[in-house]
């Protein structure tokens, strides 16, 4: 089915009554997929959210009169007389919407959880008015739930207009209670250190960050689409000062990736008497570490107006700059004894091959284009620091000067989410952004990206 991914995962460990109740949440996420089908379209910035003859100067200027025409949950449509109106989702979508909701009421009658249950009932009720943000406290405030659930119209990134719109997706997932436990010692490693806090910004402090790996079953909606291996919600700053994060690895997802993408494309770009030196499992777990602190970090690099001033801009430097922190910040676990040096280097080298995934991804999804910019800035700054060398595949990545060129990048990422301009933004993004830098290495990837 369009806009579903299925993941095989072992479910004996549930009680018979769980196991109806996780076949309840199954069936809400897979209703989610034909919503998202609506919302998505390729061929338009905006995506299906605005009419396609709408101008953004248009689009804004009737947003002045009616701030609904760029609220998160509403489609843009013209009346009968040309008029811009804002048609809010629950209205749009209010018969499936309600068999969703009424899936969510019975799986609520079926938790031994209370928390649980009372998150599904105002997660149910919010899809019913598009009210999200008591549900989202409800679920910031309590847990970790057994069960890993999200439903809803959560990211923003098909409006490529504006980044206003958000999408719906799900994921139904349960905790895996061991490797959660390891993540926790990188999480409370590196929030334990203190950042000097640029002059003149608008920082946001997030004092409570949870965290926890899912087995996942499904991916719903968009970020089926997008594939992530983690997220770290709610995306709205002012209820991430209050309330904190959480933070989610997806293991199945994570699994998937590493051996269809990263792993593969390791064996494709890197030289063949440099692989030697790393086993899988030394690789797999610098993949899982790459993004388990890129969703760390996402809690350090909240500013207030950065959405504002960056605009468009603001997904690349935010997703990149996650990335680039996180690994920074492995020098502070590698001083802790967190990891080791041959860890480290696991992890700078997952990272390389996630820039390159990231650039396959988007030839097939261009929704993830911002991703593929923010990964060739990274690797069009490591090249041109000297940190990598080239024969014939990626001979010998410098570690030492690889890492000199994450804290340099960091800086000026960190610059730019902070007190940066828009031109200023874009200035930085056209110097370093050419895909040139992946295409060279076209004929090694072809069996893994389908070029031909």
């Amino acid at each position: 089915m369009k806009g579903i991914k299925k993941f095989k995962i072992d479910t004996k460990e549930l009680s018979q009554k769980e196991k109806v109740l996780f076949k309840k949440l199954i069936s809400a996420a897979e209703l989610m997929a034909p919503l998202y089908l609506k919302q998505k379209n390729n061929k338009y910035p905006g995506a299906n959210f605005y009419p396609y003859d709408a101008t953004k100067e248009e689009i804004e200027r009737a947003a002045r009169k009616n701030p609904a025409i760029l609220s998160s949950y509403t489609f843009v449509e013209r009346d009968k007389t040309g008029k811009l109106i804002a048609i809010p989702y629950h209205l749009k979508f209010k018969k499936e919407l309600k068999s969703i909701s009424e899936l969510l009421e019975e799986a609520a009658d079926l938790s031994e959880d209370k928390n649980f249950s009372l998150y599904l009932r105002s997660r149910a009720k919010s899809l019913l008015d598009d009210n999200y943000e008591k549900s989202e406290i409800i679920w910031l405030k309590t847990g970790p739930f057994k069960f890993g659930f999200i439903i809803g119209p959560i990211e923003r990134y098909l409006d490529k207009l504006f980044f206003k719109k958000c999408a719906y997706q799900s994921w139904v997932g349960f905790l895996d209670e061991q490797k959660t436990k390891e993540a926790g010692k990188f999480k409370n490693a590196i929030l334990t250190g203190r950042r000097k806090i640029l002059s003149g910004s608008e920082k946001a402090e997030i004092s409570k960050l949870g965290i926890r790996i899912d087995r996942t079953a499904i991916f719903s909606g968009l970020i089926a689409d997008f594939m992530f291996t983690g997220t770290n919600l709610p995306n709205d700053v002012k209820l991430m000062e209050k309330y904190g994060s959480k933070l989610t690895i997806f293991e199945s997802s994570l699994e998937s990736k590493f051996k269809g993408d990263h792993l593969p494309i390791f064996k494709a770009v890197f030289d063949k008497k440099f692989q030697k030196s790393y086993s899988e499992e030394d690789l797999y777990k610098g993949s899982l570490r790459c993004i388990l602190l890129h969703e760390i970090s996402h809690s350090l690099i909240r500013y207030r107006d950065a959405e504002e001033r960056l605009k468009d801009l603001f997904p690349i430097f935010d997703e990149l700059y996650a990335y680039i922190l996180g690994i920074k910040n492995c020098g502070t676990l590698f001083l802790k004894g967190v990891m080791n040096q041959k860890e480290l280097e696991a992890i700078l080298i997952m990272h390389i091959c996630r820039n390159f995934t990231w650039w396959l991804d988007s030839m097939k999804n261009p929704d993830v284009k911002h991703y593929a910019i923010g990964a060739a800035i990274a690797q069009n700054f490591f090249l041109k620091e000297g940190a990598m060398r080239e024969k014939g595949g990626i001979s010998w990545p410098n570690f030492t000067k690889l890492f000199i060129c994450i804290n340099e990048l960091s800086r000026l990422l960190e610059y730019y989410l902070a007190v940066g301009s828009y031109e200023e933004a874009k200035e930085f993004i056209e110097e370093y952004s050419s895909f040139n830098v992946f295409k060279r290495f076209s004929s090694q990837l072809t069996k893994i990206s389908k070029l031909k």
